[in-house]
């Protein structure tokens, strides 16, 4: 469903985000002085794809287009998940179609299908 906003909460969000919060590796894992950058850098070399959460708030952060550029840069497979904000509001106002084109776009409310998407993936992954 690319560009769409999610209309209303989405119970994943509400139970989901903290947790993943809690568990983020990178922030849970840091010491004071530690390079986040270049954690962060190491991570997405690491990993097979980013998923940014794209709201009217981190949208206005260097650290998400960042991300979200060196996953390009890297050819990883990338995932703009949309809460409050359509891609068409991001390109008028921060560019960034180059990289999040709409196919690669899900509203939050969809999230737990691209959950099952990336899970068959992994299988398939598992299994070659």
């Amino acid at each position: 469903m690319a560009g769409a906003t999610a209309g209303s909460p989405s119970r994943w969000r509400d139970r989901s985000l903290t947790r993943a919060q809690r568990r983020s590796s990178i922030f849970s894992t840091s010491k004071r002085g530690d390079r986040i950058a270049e954690r962060v850098l190491e991570g997405t070399r690491n990993s097979r794809e980013l998923v940014a959460l794209l709201t009217p708030w981190s949208v206005d952060r260097n650290w998400v287009w960042t991300e979200i550029a060196a996953a390009w840069a890297l050819g990883k497979r990338l995932v703009g998940v949309t809460y409050g904000v359509t891609i068409e509001e991001i390109e008028k106002n921060h560019g960034g179609l180059v990289c999040l084109g709409p196919t690669n776009l899900v509203a939050l409310d969809d999230f737990d299908d691209y959950i099952s998407e990336m899970s068959d993936r992994a299988k398939s992954e598992t299994r070659a």
